[in-house]
Formats: C-alpha cells, sequence, structure tokens
C-alpha cells in the first residue's frame, strides 16, 4: 500500500510542509541562476524513444522556435496517482504551482464551428485549473467589447473525442504547442506569477511532461493572456 502525506503523522506532515516551504523559497531566491541554467537541462536525446504524440509536441516545439528551451520529461506509469507535490519534484519544478493543466473548451452556443478567430471563437485551449467558466464567459464577450449577446456564450469542457480531434492528444497529455488544429490559447494571469517564470505542462502523452520559461511560451504562441481568477 502506497503511503501519503495524509497518513503520517501530524509532526511528520509538518515537517513535511516546512521542507517544502524551504525549497520553493530557495527556487525563487535563486531565479535568476535558475532560469540561467535551463537551458542546459533540456536535453533533446530523452526523446529518442518518445511515443509519436510526444514527437508532435516535439516538432511542434521546434516550429515555433522553442525547442532549446524546452525540458521534456518521462515519468512513471503510475504518476497521477501520486499527491502533486511529489508530482511537482519528479519533474524539478520549483513548486505545486508551477504545474498547470490544459484543456479545450467549447462555446456550445457559438454562433459558428470555427476557431480561426481568437475573439471569437467556437473552441479554446485553456491554461488554468479549474476553469471559473463565468469568468471565462465575461472575458471572452470583452474580447469583443461585449458586442456579441450573452446569449451566444456558454462554456464547457469539450467533449474527449472533440479535444483529440482537434489535438491530436489524448486525456491527460493535451498541449498547447503541435495542436493538429490552431485552436486559439488562453493562459492564465496567475501564472505570469510564477517564481521562477516556468511552468510544466503534459507533452502529448499521460506519460511525458515538458517546461518551458512562461515568456518563451507567451511570445512564440502570441497566446492570449487573461485574468481567470
Amino acid at each position: 500500500m502506497t503511503l501519503t502525506v495524509a497518513d503520517l503523522p501530524l509532526h511528520q506532515q509538518k515537517a513535511l510542509m516546512d521542507m517544502t516551504s524551504a525549497v520553493n523559497d530557495l527556487f525563487a531566491t535563486y531565479q535568476k541562476e535558475y532560469q540561467s541554467l535551463w537551458p542546459a537541462t533540456c536535453d533533446p536525446s530523452v526523446l529518442q524513444d518518445a511515443p509519436e504524440s510526444v514527437t508532435q509536441v516535439s516538432n511542434g516545439a521546434d516550429a515555433l522556435g522553442l525547442s532549446a528551451v524546452s525540458r521534456f520529461v518521462e515519468v512513471e506509469s503510475d504518476y497521477y496517482s501520486w499527491e502533486v507535490q511529489r508530482r511537482s519534484f519528479r519533474v524539478l519544478a520549483p513548486s505545486r504551482a508551477h504545474m498547470c493543466k490544459s484543456l479545450i473548451m467549447e462555446n456550445t452556443r457559438c454562433t459558428h464551428t470555427n476557431y480561426d478567430d481568437p475573439l471569437y471563437s467556437r473552441y479554446y485551449c485553456i491554461y488554468d485549473t479549474p476553469v471559473n467558466t463565468q469568468v471565462l464567459l465575461n472575458y471572452a464577450r470583452d474580447l469583443n467589447n461585449r458586442t456579441i449577446s450573452k446569449k451566444h456564450y456558454n462554456f464547457r469542457m469539450a467533449d474527449e473525442n472533440v479535444s483529440y480531434e482537434l489535438t491530436g492528444y489524448k486525456s491527460g497529455g493535451v498541449c498547447a504547442i503541435g495542436m493538429k488544429c490552431n485552436v486559439p490559447i488562453i493562459l492564465a494571469g496567475c501564472i505570469l506569477q510564477l517564481n521562477p517564470p516556468v511552468m510544466f505542462l503534459g507533452a502529448g502523452h499521460v506519460d511525458w511532461k515538458i517546461g518551458v520559461p512562461v515568456q518563451d511560451f507567451i511570445d512564440k504562441t502570441g497566446c492570449l493572456v487573461a485574468n481567470l481568477d
């Protein structure tokens, strides 16, 4: 049986939380050094035997000019049974807050089925979890200065098959990099507050993750940035 933090005595839980906080503070204190060393940790040789969907992400990163700053990590098959903090340690993320999730959201009341207009798209790839659909609705309406009636907005998570058709990635591996379709991307504003400014995402397959500097991701993808809190 696998023990979790909740199974530990209270004094050990506190000691672990204190240690985790100290590690997070250490990363924040030395963020410049962390960022300067980042490219050296981006080893493309780990992709030699990667699944096709991970290669799709890698090719997408190359097309965007992100390859030199993309860190790919293969994780264990039971990774998602772990607590988030343990997952962050596994991929060497500075904190659990650096673990981001992407998902495809659908505006089911959109008046068209296209995704080529980021100001009024049927679908968006969102980097934030959980998604506050009301806040997302308000933000989406603001993109058009609220000229489109509220009745034409209703966001929900897209069907898994639709998500796969748009991205080429299955659940647990959805990534905005290398998507089959050019779905507009919305990055939650809170991600800009990460310190050091890097984020870890799914990398096309449930057993693979990718880490990228936040500003590089924004600059290369041209994504929208929104306060979704």
